[in-house]
Parts: C-alpha cells; sequence; structure tokens
C-alpha cells in the first residue's frame, strides 16, 4: 500500500489506547449509535415499536446517528456509546489495535456497489487519476472492498488511495450528482436506487468483490458492557431479534411504518429493502474471509479466529 495510507492507518490507531481511560457508563442510560440508510432498518424498527423500552422500564434509550464509523468508534471509546453499529471492517481494525469490542450480531446483508456519473466509466481500468472516489472513510468496510477490487484487478490494493474522498452517504451522493467533486461512489441502499434513477450506472459490486453475500452491517459492544451490564445488552440483542424478525415477517406492515420515518415511498422503500437479495439477520457471514483480506493488504497485523472476536450469542 502506498506510504501515505499507511501513515494515515498509523494515526488512526492511536486513537485506540484511549480505550482504558473512560470510566463506566450510567447504568440508567443505553447509547446506541447507527449510521445512515435502510441496512439499519431493524434499529429504526425498534425504534417505531419501542422495543427496548418494553424491555427495559426506567432506562433511558438514546439514539445517536453518524455520518461513519470514525465517530461511532470515539464515542465508545469515550464510554458515550454502549451499541455500535457499522460494517465489519472497522471492526477488525479496532480489534488489531488493541480495542477492547467484539461483534454483538449481525443485522443485515446489503448490496455494496460502485457507482459512476459518467457514462464511459464501465469498469475500475475507465478511472483517470483525476476522478475521485467517495467512501465513508479509511478503512470502512466500503473502502476495503475497493482495495479488494484493486487487488484483482491490478495487483495494487492501494491502486486508488490518492483519488478517495471520505464523505457520508447523503453527501456522496450529492456530489455524485452533481458532477463536480467526485465521479464515483462506493454506495449502499437507499443510495444506491437513488443514484440509479437519476441516469447513474453501477460497475462492480460487493458480491462480485466478495464472491458470495456476506453480512454487510454488524454490531458491536465492549467487553466492559457485556460483562458489567448483562440484562442490558442481553435486553438489547432481544429486541433486535424481534425487530428482524418483524420486518422479515411483515414486509408490508414494517414497509407502512418506515416509510415516513425515511421520507420514501412505500413501494420505493420495499423496492430498496428488498435489494438484490438485501437480507435482514443477527447471523455473521464472510467476516474470516473479510478479516484474512485485510490481513493480506496491510490493514491489519493478524487475522483473528472468529470464536475470539464474537460474543457467546453471536450466529454464523
Amino acid at each position: 500500500m502506498k506510504k501515505g495510507f499507511i501513515l494515515l492507518l498509523s494515526a488512526l490507531s492511536l486513537l485506540l489506547p484511549l480505550s482504558g481511560c473512560s470510566g463506566k457508563a450510567d447504568t440508567g442510560v443505553l447509547n446506541i449509535a447507527e449510521q445512515f440508510g435502510i441496512a439499519y432498518a431493524p434499529l429504526q424498527i425498534m425504534k417505531e415499536q419501542h422495543l427496548l423500552e418494553e424491555r427495559l422500564p426506567g432506562v433511558q434509550i438514546n439514539w445517536k446517528q453518524f455520518g461513519g464509523p470514525t465517530a461511532i468508534r470515539e464515542g465508545m471509546l469515550a464510554g458515550e456509546v454502549d451499541f455500535g453499529f457499522m460494517g465489519p471492517a472497522p471492526v477488525l481494525m479496532g480489534i488489531d489495535n488493541g480495542m477492547e469490542w467484539k461483534y454483538a450480531t449481525g443485522i443485515s446483508f446489503n448490496e455494496m456497489a460502485i457507482v459512476v456519473n459518467r457514462p464511459e466509466i464501465q469498469s475500475l481500468r475507465d478511472f483517470t487519476p483525476e476522478d475521485r472516489i467517495a467512501v465513508l472513510s479509511p478503512a470502512c468496510t466500503q473502502h476495503v472492498l475497493l482495495c479488494m477490487a484493486a487487488e484483482q484487478e491490478f495487483g495494487d490494493p492501494g491502486y486508488f488511495d490518492n483519488q478517495l474522498v471520505s464523505l457520508s452517504h447523503p453527501d456522496a451522493m450529492n456530489a455524485l450528482m452533481s458532477g463536480t467533486e467526485v465521479s464515483a461512489h462506493v454506495a449502499t441502499p437507499p443510495y444506491i436506487g437513488m443514484e440509479l434513477d437519476e441516469g447513474m450506472h453501477a460497475i462492480l459490486t460487493g458480491e462480485e468483490i466478495m464472491g458470495g453475500p456476506f453480512t454487510f452491517i454488524t454490531g458491536v459492544a465492549m467487553e466492559r458492557f457485556y460483562d458489567e451490564r448483562p440484562e442490558q445488552y442481553k435486553a438489547f440483542i432481544a429486541a433486535l431479534d424481534e425487530a428482524i424478525a418483524f420486518i422479515n415477517d411483515n414486509m408490508d406492515e414494517a414497509v407502512r411504518l418506515l416509510a415516513p420515518v425515511y421520507g420514501i415511498p412505500e413501494d420505493e422503500l420495499k423496492a430498496q429493502m428488498t435489494y438484490n437479495g438485501t437480507i435482514y439477520s443477527n447471523r455473521l457471514e464472510g467476516i474470516e474471509k473479510l478479516s484474512d483480506a485485510m490481513q493480506r493488504m496491510g490493514f491489519t497485523k493478524e487475522s483473528p479466529r472468529f470464536e475470539d472476536i464474537v460474543f457467546p450469542n453471536v450466529n454464523r
């Protein structure tokens, strides 16, 4: 990988030793951090149906939304976030740098696609050095998948390092549609569909890069939270499992409930929530393959055993 990117990863890792400095969080408050997109739909069901409040009477439930995994990680390090939701790659990065968190659950298998705004770009080889590619943040899952694609195509995972722009999904979509700041967005639903509707096109998907379906969004918790607040941990997992089951068993009702939340017509939301085999599930799949690739490409030093990086309730 290019020197600049390695230095950036090193700078990010300097934040991780702070994990021992945060105090025990108030047990009367539960803080959950999510990001943008339909991949997080079960969390919206939890909010709309008050599933946590039913299980944890008297506990204040706080929901926070961030544009990328970096802010969630920092919140968890500071003891300000109890459950964080993000792609699997930043979790592996944190573990590799000594962060004391583990996977608590999967939440969804969602398509990722590299969407471009110029018809002449039909493959990775059509990008020019001037083209900019939007990802959430360095070492996010979309970035790792882009590096895997570059390794497959060019033999160099850092091929696009100097062309990356860090933007939240909404900002990346706006930049792509304006045709000014970026030529490509490593996107997820609903942004893929919205971009395709505006005449953009996808040149590569996450399943093509990974060779099959994989868990795209995961939930994590700090080990101290799991040890010190087991009842809250169990209540959260049970509520999330109920929300996932509700979506899978009552898709039309879930769509009616969530359409106002996302500000999307019901037919469009249903299409997005079932886009290209989108699956809402607590399973974790593809983690080992992703972990091996990250070690090979220099994102991490080791590829740990699956059993060492998950809490006992995790399914695979």
